[in-house]
């Protein structure tokens, strides 16, 4: 199981501070399978980055009783210029795996 509890996470910004996400609490248990939705901004990728272990809260906490595979697990993150296609691409030139294999292995994806 992943647990997120009362996860949050805040950057610096200008003179004061912008809060990505407040109060997340979560449970993935294996084999489980979650989509993130929403519009630009609004802590997708940071809550990705929280639960790879890529970046650390601000506040709460994150406990894995679980191996954390790739992408979520990829130490690099995602490229935020990137779209979600070309991140996948990307992440399985690294790895020196082929994007049909991977895709083919997440029904979730469709391109």
């Amino acid at each position: 199981m992943i647990y997120c509890e009362a996860l949050t996470k805040s950057y610096p910004m200008g003179s004061g501070r912008k809060q990505v996400l407040k109060g997340i609490d979560l449970q993935i248990a294996p084999g489980e399978k979650i989509g993130l939705l929403g519009r630009n901004g609004a802590g997708k990728t940071t809550l990705i980055k929280l639960l790879g272990g890529v970046e650390m809260p601000t506040s709460g906490r994150v406990r894995r009783r679980m191996s954390v595979s790739w992408p979520l697990g990829f130490a690099g993150g995602f490229q935020g210029s990137l779209t979600g296609y070309d991140n996948a691409r990307f992440i399985a030139r690294i790895y020196g795996q082929e994007y049909r294999q991977i895709r083919d292995f997440n029904p979730w994806i469709s391109f």
